[in-house]
């Protein structure tokens, strides 16, 4: 994804963004009504037209819509706070991003917002007698578009209100979010990169970060075209989501660089104040499993939630996988051949999903423990290559965690089963099939 995107993006989510364009456009109407009105002569005779409207009777309907759609527009805009409130209380404050920045409630409160200040700046204008017969046929038609999208916009508010701050909305749009960052991070890991070579230590001239933060973005494909115009290689040295400072090394060039060049280089990386879900798919692993934790904190006591952000999780790294076992030939050159990045482990990933539950499930209830079990074992038999290593060893560490917590020798005992049993778990492929010989 290329950074000006990224950071388009990341404007066209704001909340206040589509209000304003919304309103921009009521303005445009209304300009073009008046200056349309020339198209139709000012001596002609209404009775000749199939449809007439007074000055008064549109002022009249505008003053209807004004007076209505601030209220309502102030009504929507305190209860998508609330509900924005009651999903960070009950959920993960990191995940309200994603409801403010949904384009359904953007988009409902902009035709709110956007209707009040047409009909404030038609009123002005009728008010004022700048209208001509033509003007006011155009500024009718143009009235009766938005209170029809002002009704459409009042039936999808009630939806949105209907869903907005439920858990399991947050934990769908969450697996959607993060889904969408995984397929940016590829098959294989790499962003579309060339897998750097861990033996030794790439040379050349280091950019440094030069701030304090979170790598939020980079630029394979700028990276990609400045090494192609300066006969370079770029060595990636961080990954979206790290914490850089001011002497964090970004990237290493190798090659007759410039210091404008080297520039160009480290305008290439997004550092922020916080981790986004855009490239980083451990943030959104991260954020589910602040969800799942908060469930099973004392004062919600609501482990049904966390057993299902482990199933979301599961299903998450479960597609990844298979996507990566499906990937065809390693050999398959890359996009961006003069990049070099050191790729994301899944057993990163799966770090990252499971353990920050693992802490609480340990001296929570049991089914939480044999939910988590249950995931990290369906890993380890859907993806052995992947996940075998890292889901063994987390069982076993989460394992003599609740060991250390429980006082029911019966929970302790199924706990170990199912550990055990992602141990010995083989894959379907590593079967040994039986022979057909005939003997």
């Amino acid at each position: 994804m290329n950074g000006y995107w990224f950071l388009f993006r990341r404007l066209t989510r704001a909340l206040w963004f589509l209000p304003a364009l919304f309103c921009v456009s009521a303005v445009i109407v209304i300009v073009l009504a008046y200056l349309s009105a020339d198209l139709l002569p000012e001596s002609l005779d209404e009775s000749a037209l199939p449809i007439t409207v007074s000055g008064e009777a549109l002022r009249n309907i505008l003053s209807i819509v004004a007076s209505s759609m601030l209220a309502v527009a102030v009504f929507a805009l305190s209860t998508l706070v609330n509900l924005l409130t009651s999903a960070a209380q009950t959920g993960s404050p990191r995940a309200v991003p994603l409801f403010s920045g949904n384009r359904a409630a953007r988009t409902t409160i902009s035709v709110f917002i956007g209707a009040f200040l047409f009909s404030i700046i038609g009123i002005i204008g009728l008010s004022s007698g700048i209208y001509t017969l033509g003007g006011r046929l155009i500024l009718f038609a143009a009235t009766v578009i938005v209170v029809f999208a002002v009704v459409w916009a009042l039936i999808r508010w009630v939806r949105e209100i209907s869903v907005v701050g439920r858990v399991v909305e947050m934990t769908s749009r969450l697996e959607e979010t993060t889904r969408e960052a995984l397929t940016r991070l590829g098959r294989d890991g790499r962003y579309g990169c060339t897998a750097a070579t861990l033996s030794s230590s790439p040379s050349g001239q280091t950019v440094s970060a030069g701030a304090v933060g979170f790598v939020q973005h980079f630029d394979p494909h700028a990276l990609q075209e400045l090494a192609e115009a300066s006969d370079l290689t770029i060595h990636v040295l961080v990954r979206p989501g790290d914490y850089v400072d001011h002497a964090t090394a970004l990237a290493v060039v190798s090659g007759e660089a410039d210091d404008a060049c080297l520039e160009a280089v480290h305008d290439d990386f997004i550092i922020g104040e916080e981790r986004t879900f855009d490239s980083d798919p451990g943030f959104g692993f991260l954020v589910l499993a602040d969800v799942a934790r908060r469930a099973l904190s004392p004062g919600v006591n609501d482990p049904s939630t966390a057993i299902h952000v482990l199933t979301v999780q599961t299903r998450l790294l479960a597609d990844w996988a298979l996507t990566e076992k499906e990937a065809g030939s390693d050999n398959d050159e890359p996009p961006y051949p003069k990049v070099t990045f050191a790729p994301v482990k899944p057993s990163a990933l799966l770090d990252a999903a499971f353990r920050p539950i693992s802490y609480e499930a340990a001296s929570g209830a049991p089914d939480v423990g044999l939910a988590l079990l249950r995931g990290l074992s369906s890993l380890a038999r859907v993806a052995p290559g992947a996940f075998h290593d890292a889901a063994t060893a987390l069982a076993a560490d989460f394992t003599a965690r609740a060991t250390s917590c429980a006082s029911h020798a019966p929970d302790v005992a199924a706990l170990r089963k199912a550990a055990a049993e992602i141990g010995g778990v083989v894959s379907d492929a590593e079967r040994p099939r039986p022979s057909t010989g005939s003997g």
